[in-house]
């Protein structure tokens, strides 16, 4: 599913991008949420997608937040 660190990292913007803001640096992928600020933390793409997906089946973030 997933290519490499650049693709990985689009791809998870591209699909989660107005609810998180995802970032890969210095070896860990995390992803903030737009509404509250917490951030999820992986070691893997695919292991933060499944943390995203989670997260937002727990407690879904808002779409159109002002920075999405």
């Amino acid at each position: 599913m997933w290519r490499g660190g650049t693709d990985s990292l689009e791809s998870l913007r591209w699909h989660w991008g107005s609810a998180y803001r995802i970032v890969y640096q210095r070896g860990r992928w995390t992803a903030q949420r737009r509404d509250d600020g917490r951030v999820l933390e992986a070691g893997e793409p695919e292991q933060l997608l499944a943390v995203i997906r989670e997260d937002y089946a727990k407690d879904p973030v808002p779409r159109g937040l002002p920075g999405g």
